[in-house]
């Protein structure tokens, strides 16, 4: 009976060197979408599928009886496969086909159609699937955009110790979520992260559901391997931030356009990397400098801060590598170097080195005799110069002078981007670009939106988003003019409590916290006693501690100057004084010149200022 089943034109037909061994592919008529079939009318005849077939799955495939009409009790899926096997048939194909074929009665010849059909198109024509191609030879990205489908879901997954995953989620649980993911040809398992294994829990993910993944990364893979030799170790570990749902009908694999974006309501603190999200620029703040300092602390200065620190530590570089080279200098070569040496070379040196006239004795010298002098004193110059670059580097590290580790970044006030028919508040955001490029600088702008990918939240409150990335990994593309009219207008105009004024300093003082006493134009009109104090306002600053060094940050010699602050805090009124109070905190700076971009404000009221001061 089994000799009946249709494997000897399996056998024949696979017996040659890409032999065509199926007639479905090429296919002679174009195949029509899934959605396409199912618009149509019904059929009027009501085709029975019974339970059996229903309920097969990848996983117990291998249970399932085939009967072909006879009063034989059937051949099972083992049977099968061994069977399969003599005629030299893959299996590891099996249990996905069973399971693809049971929506079209599982029939011995359903799947041998079937394994011919995957025979002609990746061994005759070279297809692969987007998990073949992520797994054996990397032509695709992990984190691109692909569509999968749940094809299983596993129990509470133990995690082993210095896994991707437990990196990311720390060592509070190693106990993950772990679900099967097909792409129609081939499976993977993946991790849900803590916010997706919550959906599972709440059945919003169930065996069927195509999910459209973004951004995903790839544990415990080290190299190409195939999807039949794949270990449980190897994962894709999922964010929720990049995980959606898609249309039943969705195709499988690759997807080469891109999703929606991923708006500010929807992004989860602690969901991973967001693929895209759109974004208006409502503020942009100096650049910062991050130093670490050997004590294990940390500190935040201004560009200018930065500047007079990096100014005073190669003073004290420079100090100690003076002194060190003016050490070596003063100290005779040959009193303690290669004293030891018998060679002609050093012989010859010692001798010029303690003669009267060393140039009349070189004269006598044969070209052998110079060529050893002159290898022996390369030799010791080589060794000297060796010797006082490790003098000057165990100084420079016995004073605390060795190179700094200081991380530039900017920090920008972003608002999330809606759409116009959208009622939903739009929410604000901050974002930090840690060693930003030179084009991030030059060409990010206030007032202008953009499609940003590659940011990662990691905290926030209530009402503020945080987002932090690096330069070199984010992408910011300015969306065009067709595309801002359809979302929601926003304005540059940041939070209240920052402010920008055009002032004179009066009276800076010279401690590490400082007060700085400032004055608008209008002092000068005459104001009545009572209401001059309305004139004035008292600037804090707090300048941080660095080894005992700090700089004022407004000197002394500023007094009666006109100056330009940005970002500066809005505190209360004094009453007491009624002086109005602003703190100056690490985003605050000021200008002495009216040219800068980020003063643009204070340029404008600057020729005013002047103009009432003459």
């Amino acid at each position: 009976m089994r000799g009946s089943y249709g494997l000897s034109k399996l056998s024949s037909g696979a017996s040659g060197c890409k032999r065509k061994v199926s007639t479905r592919y090429p296919s002679r008529h174009a195949r029509i979408h899934i959605k396409e079939f199912f618009a149509v009318p019904p059929l009027k005849k009501k085709v029975h599928f019974p339970n059996p077939v229903r309920q097969v799955t990848s996983g117990n495939a291998g249970e399932y009886i085939f009967h072909d009409g006879s009063d034989d009790n059937g051949i099972g899926g083992e049977a099968f496969i061994h069977l399969l096997a003599q005629h030299g048939a893959s299996l590891h194909l099996v249990a996905f086909i069973l399971a693809r074929c049971a929506g079209k009665f599982l029939t011995v010849s359903n799947v041998l159609e079937e394994l011919k059909y995957r025979y002609e198109r990746e061994v005759n024509h070279g297809h692969r699937s987007i998990i073949k191609k992520v797994l054996e030879e990397g032509d695709i990205l992990p984190s691109s955009m692909m569509i999968l489908c749940i094809s299983s879901i596993h129990s509470n997954h133990v995690m082993e110790s210095g896994t991707l995953f437990q990196a990311q989620t720390g060592n509070k649980s190693r106990e993950a979520v772990k679900v099967e993911l097909t792409d129609g040809w081939y499976s993977i398992n993946a991790i849900l992260d803590a916010p997706l294994s919550k959906q599972l829990d709440a059945g919003r993910l169930f065996v069927g559901q195509k999910l459209r993944i973004w951004g995903a990364e790839l544990c415990g893979w080290n190299g190409p391997v195939s999807p039949f030799e794949v270990s449980s170790t190897i994962s894709l570990f999922l964010h929720i931030n990049g995980t959606y749902r898609v249309h039943w009908s969705a195709r499988l694999g690759f997807c080469k356009v891109a999703g929606p974006p991923l708006a500010f309501k929807c992004i989860k603190n602690n969901g991973g990397l967001i693929p895209q999200t759109l974004a208006g620029i409502t503020h942009i703040y100096p650049i910062l400098y991050k130093e670490r300092l050997s004590s294990e602390r940390s500190v935040v200065l201004s560009e200018r801060m930065e500047n007079k620190m990096m100014e005073l530590h190669n003073q004290r570089r420079s100090a100690v590598v003076d002194n060190i080279v003016s050490e070596y200098q003063k100290e005779r070569t040959s009193s303690h170097v290669y004293d030891h040496d018998d060679s002609e070379g050093a012989k010859i040196y010692m001798m010029l080195e303690t003669a009267a006239e060393p140039e009349f004795l070189m004269a006598d010298m044969t070209p052998e005799q110079l060529r050893s002098f002159a290898a022996y004193k390369a030799k010791l110059n080589a060794t000297r110069q060796s010797q006082m670059e490790s003098s000057i580097e165990k100084a420079l590290k016995d004073s605390g002078l060795g190179n700094r580790d200081v991380t530039p970044f900017m920090r920008l006030r972003v608002v999330g981007l809606t759409y116009k028919n959208c009622q939903d508040k739009s929410k604000e955001g901050i974002v930090t670009i840690w060693n930003p490029t030179q084009k991030q600088c030059q060409e990010l702008a206030e007032g202008e939106a953009y499609a940003i990918a590659g940011l990662t939240p990691y905290g926030s409150d209530s009402d503020v988003l945080r987002f932090q990335t690096r330069g070199s990994t984010t992408k910011w593309l300015p969306l065009s003019s067709n595309a801002r009219n359809s979302l929601v207008h926003f304005s540059i105009v940041g939070n209240q409590s920052h402010c920008q004024v055009c002032v004179t300093s009066l009276f800076p003082s010279q401690q590490k916290k400082q007060w700085v006493f400032v004055t608008d134009g209008s002092i000068m009109k005459g104001l009545q006693s009572e209401k001059f104090t309305d004139t004035l306002l008292a600037i804090f600053f707090c300048s941080p501690l660095i080894d005992h060094d700090s700089f004022p940050p407004i000197n002394h010699n500023l007094a009666g100057s006109t100056v330009g602050f940005c970002n500066l805090i809005k505190k209360e009124k004094d009453h007491t004084y009624q002086i109005w109070v602003a703190d100056a905190n690490e985003n605050s700076t000021y200008y002495l010149k009216f040219d800068s971009s980020h003063c643009s404000f204070s340029s404008q009221k600057s020729c005013q200022f002047r103009h009432k001061m003459g």
